[in-house]
């Protein structure tokens, strides 16, 4: 019997019994449009919130510090930017952001006064850290490259400073002698401690504020939380190449208990919605195979004609096998083309982009599953099939 002979009547056959078969391909396709759906949005999903800083905050951030209680008289405490460039240059680096502190003086406006910390930074600090200005706006690289005059305050020292109904934009505070305009408010930082700091470009610091020239601290933003054990590492080998003479006093770390809650949290997600389209899956395929039993017993009569007239075992396994698999055939196609429908409307909903070549491989995948399902669900009615004596199964009523 020819394959396309095989394929013919199992179609004939398949639209025959298209209520029988109804419920097999449903589930069939239920789970295999699940699997595309969890597969491609899955990881779009996820890509986003491994950029997402609010809901991060540090733990995706390799900090680089330094451990003055093993200081030597040569040791200087401060990174270059040649430290800077070659972390930049890591794979997974999101960006690489320097800072400079200072003491802590008197920030006073008008009459009132009050401690503060001081900060120096650029544009990448608030890249590499979830710091909301809750009024105005962040200082930028003209900010730096011009060298203003220009500071954020964190939200307590608006409070301690100006009066309730005040807006602090474009007042003018002072500190170290010098005159800095209001441009930012802070607002909802993950460090409390932000919310008492004076942040003044990095530039203007490191050039007029005493003892804060050195840059002691750098923040490595990954772009993702999986790659931060590894970037840790790679962190601390460019770092201690670049300053042998120093190695033993630096300090460079990440928030390990956060990332392990992060990605907790997620495998357990992902593990009961794959467990569910697992069960959907293997519901399908129970149905494909209990439909097939029950159609091989039906047409017991059937089968032993065919014997009768010289078909063998194999064409009569091979028949009901091919019957099963244009069954999953069918169920994974309305299942790929509900899940690629599904993809286009969570993409809109959760303003996404899908990863094409995800999306790709996971019809790829379904396509692949939906084979090996029918094949796995159809050997057992097949092989009940081909094993019919042709006298007895002629004889069955």
């Amino acid at each position: 019997m020819l394959i396309s002979d095989l394929i013919a009547i199992s179609l004939r056959q398949l639209y025959r019994n298209k209520r029988r078969y109804r419920g097999a391909i449903l589930g069939t396709s239920l789970g295999i449009a699940g699997l595309i759906t969890v597969l491609t949005i899955g990881d779009s999903v996820e890509s986003a919130l491994g950029e997402n800083l609010e809901v991060l905050g540090s733990a995706t951030v390799v900090k680089c510090e330094w451990d003055y209680r093993k200081a030597t008289a040569r040791h200087v405490g401060q990174y270059f930017e040649k430290d800077i460039e070659d972390l930049s240059r890591l794979p997974g680096v999101l960006v690489v952001a320097p800072a400079v502190w200072g003491q802590e003086p008197k920030l006073t406006y008008g009459r009132k006064s009050t401690p503060a910390r001081l900060i120096g930074v650029d544009s990448r600090f608030f890249i590499a850290h979830h710091l909301p200005v809750e009024r105005g706006r962040q200082i930028t690289p003209q900010d730096v490259q011009e060298k203003r005059a220009v500071c954020i305050i964190g939200q307590n020292l608006q409070k301690k400073l100006f009066e309730p109904d005040e807006v602090p934009l474009d007042k003018t505070v002072r500190f170290q002698g010098l005159f800095f305009r209001i441009i930012g408010v802070l607002g909802g930082a993950e460090d409390p401690d932000h919310m008492d700091t004076v942040m003044l470009p990095i530039s203007v610091a490191r050039s007029q504020i005493p003892r804060m020239h050195n840059i002691e601290n750098l923040y490595v933003r990954a772009k993702n939380w999986d790659i931060i054990e590894d970037l840790h590492g790679e962190v601390e080998k460019v770092l201690r190449a670049n300053q042998p003479g120093y190695a033993e006093s630096m300090r460079i770390f990440f928030y390990k208990d956060r990332v392990s809650a992060i990605q907790r949290i997620v495998f357990m997600f992902k593990f009961f919605l794959y467990a569910a389209i697992v069960v959907t899956l293997l519901l399908g395929g129970l149905g494909i195979a209990n439909v097939m039993l029950a159609v091989v017993k039906e047409r017991t009569t059937e089968i032993g004609l065919r014997k009768a007239v010289g078909a063998t075992d194999g064409m009569v396994v091979l028949q009901f096998l091919c019957e099963s698999l244009s069954v999953s055939l069918l169920g994974g196609v309305v299942g790929i083309l509900s899940g690629a429908a599904a993809v286009e409307v969570l993409k809109g909903l959760l303003n996404t982009e899908a990863a094409y070549n995800v999306f790709v491989l996971s019809i790829l995948a379904s396509a692949l599953l939906a084979l090996i399902l029918g094949g796995i669900s159809g050997v057992v009615p097949a092989k009940a099939a081909g094993k019919l004596d042709p006298v007895e199964a002629m004889r069955f009523e």
